[in-house]
Order: C-alpha cells, then structure tokens, then sequence
C-alpha cells in the first residue's frame, strides 16, 4: 500500500499508532470481511482521523457563551471514504459500513444503504427537517444520520454548496467507518465521527476548510440533522484540539482562545461510570431550555414582552457574559425557579434558541439551569489561569475546589448520577485518607461529571506520576467493588492526541 497527503502531515503518521492499524486494516478488508465489497480497491481512497475529548471544564455551558477547556483523548473515529462517479447508466447511491468499538456490537445495523435521489431529490439536498425525520424513520440505522448528514449539510452550508450538490447528488458514496471512541461515555464519540467523516468528505472533494468552519458544519449534523441540541465544544475540540493541551474555546459562538499546556506536575484522568449519557436526552435538553428561559427573563428584567427579537446587544445571546456578581445582584432575583411552558410563552413568546423547542405541557427548571454557566464561566477562566501558579499544594487545591464547585452545579441543574456522584465522592475519600496520613491531601485532588451530564464520564485531577495514577487504580477498584463487575471493566481514559485538523485528510492508494 502507498500514500500520499492531502492537505495532511505524513510525520504524524508514525506517531499515530491506531491509524498505522487502521490502514493496516485495509488491507484486510480488501480480501475480506464486511467492507470487500465496499469499495473500488484499485482507485484511491480519502482517510481521515477525529479524536474524542475529555471536558476538564466547561461543559454544558458552552452553549451559553462560556469559556470550555477541552483535551481531545487517545481514542479516535476512522473513516475511509470514496467518491464513485455513477455514470450515465448507473444508480448513484450512498453505502455506509459501520466497525463499532470493541464491547458495543450488535445493537444497531451494521451497514446504511440508500439511493443518492432519496437524500438528493431532483439534485437538491433534503430540507434539515426532512432528513431528521428520514434517520428517525428507522431506528436500527439512525445512526447513518451523523455520517450521511455530512453530506447534506455540505451540499447545504459549504463553499459554493450549489457546485457541490450537484457532484455529490451524481456520484456514489462509499463510507467505512472504525470508531474507538466508546458510545455513550461522555466523551464526545459522535462528534469524533463527524468531524472524521466531514474530513474525509472534504478531502475526496478537493474542499479547503478551515478548521473553525469544519467544525461549525459538523455541529449542524448534530443539531439539525441528527436532532442533539448539542453546543459547539466537542466538534472543535475534535477537530481543533492539540496533543497533551486544554484547547481554550470562547463559545461565543466558537472563537479559540488559544492552548493550554497542562504543567509537567498536572495530570487529568477521565473514568466511565457505566451510566450511559446522552446529548438527546430529555434531561440535558431540558436544561438548555431552562438556561435560554433565564436568558430570555433576564434580558427583559422579567417583563412581558410580545417582542420575539435579539437579546439586547451587550448580552449578545450569551449568559456567560454576566458576572456571577451581576447575576446575584440584578437578575436572580426575577427568574423563576421553575415555570410551566405555556405560562413562559404565554408570557415571553420565544426563549431566543433555535435547536430546540418549549413543551407548553412541561415544567422546567430556570434558576439554576441559568445560574450554572455564569458561575462556569467564572469558574473556568480562574481554572485556566490557575493552571499558571506555582506547583504546590494550594495551587492543586484550588485547581481541584473548582472541579468539584462545577460538579455539584452540574446535580443542582438534575444532571448528576449516582455513578458519577460516588465516583466523585471516591477521590474526595481518597483526599481525606491522605489528610488523616498526615499528608496535604494528594495526589488526587478535585474531579467533576463531564459534557451533557446524567452518567458519562468523570474528569479526575491530581499529581502526574505513579502515585497519581495509583490512587487513581485505588478509586477505579473500589468503584468496581461496589458495583459488583469486573476487576478491569471500568474504562480509564489516559492520554491525549492531535486534533483532526492537526492531521488531515490522506489520500491512499492500495497497490
């Protein structure tokens, strides 16, 4: 096998180990197993590579303007994608083939097939709420819509999307999909496939993004295709991230701020609970609803209004852009604890969101869905500038507090879960063990749930070396114990990698 770069750094290659075993599976597949068929072997194929992400802080308030701090993981999506050019006589069509990580095969298709007129009827591209309603139609492949949906919202968004909707509407799509970020952890794996794929798409059809935009794009999957109200920090973390770095993202609505190296001394873990999360989940769109209510109470002082306008200009649509001092002292007092839906439209008409929707039949939360990303906001820019005092006990102290300040606001907005609460109560018993020892209270020293709360993952921080790292094993077994699994069953993300554009799309050819 032989490859060139396209818009790609070949010296990353070397240093990419679980891409040196996808190309190597390639091979593989073009003598047998589920993807023989998949592709034309002779001609070239596009391969791109997406981390997932550890949220170390941030979280769900990225969309309410927050400053995140994101590091993409070790664990990374594959694809392989080749654009077929269908030919005068010839059925153009879209084929998906789908390798799960290890431990969650057999519960969705393993394949996606489809003619390209059903995505692109008479050459245009499906309205967004078209295609939603498409991949919901069968739940068995509805996970084609974060792949395929590429294709859609470039033909839709991207540069000259008309050019592009013609190409794509005439030409056969093949897509081989390997993804080794787990489902369901927390740690962004859809994102990780779309920005992936969205890579390899771009690649194939000689498309210049930037970063930035890429990213933009692969939220519109997510958001309009595929229906997660998600905010924008996992597709640019995925894309944008930077090995052994904190990507700084300003989501307002997605300006990067820069890296963050994590000191010598510093080091982040992050551990499954078991509990599966989800972005699509009532509870985390409830939440987001509940936030954009209180930015849209706020903003009017809690008047009535039938006005269905922007925010006013300094908010910007963004509730990070209060202080905590601000919010405590002009605004708390006129949101709501909670408020039923029909009383909220009734009276504000429009909660400013456009992903998702009020239930007049439901009640929702405000005050403290509010609350949280101005406090997170705070709360993560003194993170990042913590991260820059001297090493030492007070600087692991405050480090962790704001861990576990983010942690308790995240239970306050009814995102917590009794895994990720004990695994949490775990590090703060591993804390007190070293305090009765006689210690400072290492090596572990703050952690948090992670990205759209309700199970997920749990960020632990503590002292780079190997007594951070047996602690760590000290809390994962215990945890385990308690749940009566496995000895080993809890996965433990280490590590970090490059970001997807930090790579690029390759350009292969198997001889």
């Amino acid at each position: 096998m032989t490859v060139t770069v396209q818009n790609g750094r070949v010296d990353r290659l070397a240093s990419l180990p679980d891409t040196q075993a996808f190309l190597d599976s390639l091979e593989q597949h073009k003598l047998s197993g589920t993807a023989k068929e998949l592709f034309r072997w002779d001609a070239p194929l596009v391969v791109a590579r997406a981390p997932g992400r550890l949220d170390v802080m941030g979280g769900i308030a990225d969309y309410s303007g927050s400053l995140v701090l994101q590091m993409p993981i070790s664990e990374a999506a594959h694809v392989a994608l080749q654009l077929q050019d269908a030919g005068a006589d010839s059925l153009a069509t879209v084929q998906v083939i789908s390798i799960p990580a290890p431990g969650e095969e057999g519960h969705r298709a393993p394949s996606f097939n489809c003619n390209s007129a059903d995505l692109f009827p008479a050459g245009q591209p499906l309205a967004y709420d078209a295609a939603m309603a498409y991949f919901k139609a069968s739940p068995a492949t509805s996970w084609a819509a974060y792949i395929v949906g590429c294709l859609l919202v470039l033909a839709r968004n991207g540069p000259d999307a008309s050019t592009l909707a013609a190409r794509l509407a005439g030409s056969s799509v093949r897509v081989l999909v390997q993804s080794r970020v787990p489902e369901g952890k927390g740690v962004s794996s859809s994102a990780a496939v779309e920005v992936a794929t969205m890579t390899a798409l771009t690649g194939a059809l000689g498309v210049t993004l930037e970063g930035r935009q890429l990213a933009i794009l692969c939220q519109r999957v997510e958001n309009l295709v595929v229906g997660a109200p998600c905010g924008i920090m996992d597709q640019m973390a995925c894309t944008l991230g930077r090995q052994h770095s904190l990507l700084a993202l300003l989501c307002q609505p997605a300006e990067v701020q820069g890296t963050v190296a994590l000191p010598e001394h510093v080091a982040v873990w992050g551990v499954d609970s078991g509990i599966r999360h989800s972005v699509g989940g009532s509870d985390y769109g409830s939440v987001r609803v509940g936030a954009f209510m209180g930015l849209r109470i706020a903003s009017s002082n809690g008047k009535d209004s039938d006005a269905s306008g922007a925010p006013p200009a300094y908010w910007g649509g963004y509730l990070a852009r209060l202080a905590p001092s601000q919010l405590a002292q002009h605004f708390a007092a006129v949101l709501p604890t909670s408020i039923r839906g029909s009383d909220f439209l009734r009276r504000y008409t429009t909660h400013y969101d456009t992903v998702t929707s009020v239930d007049p039949d439901k009640e929702y939360a405000v005050l403290q869905p509010a609350s949280h990303p101005v406090q997170e906001h705070f709360r993560v820019s003194t993170f990042r500038q913590a991260l820059q005092l001297p090493a030492g006990p007070a600087q692991f102290e405050l480090l962790g507090e704001l861990m576990f300040q983010s942690h308790a606001s995240y239970s306050g907005c009814g995102l917590g879960s009794d895994g990720t609460d004990r695994l949490v109560a775990l590090v703060r018993e591993e804390m007190d063990a070293s305090r009765a020892r006689g210690g400072s209270g290492g090596p572990l020293w703050g952690a948090k749930i992670t990205g759209g709360g309700c199970g997920g993952t749990v960020c632990i921080l503590g002292e780079a070396g190997p007594e951070g790292e047996a602690a760590v094993l000290r809390v994962v077994e215990a945890y385990e114990r308690e749940r009566g699994v496995e000895p080993g069953a809890v996965k433990v993300f280490r590590g970090s990698s490059p970001g997807a554009a930090d790579v690029g799309p390759f350009t292969l050819v198997l001889s």
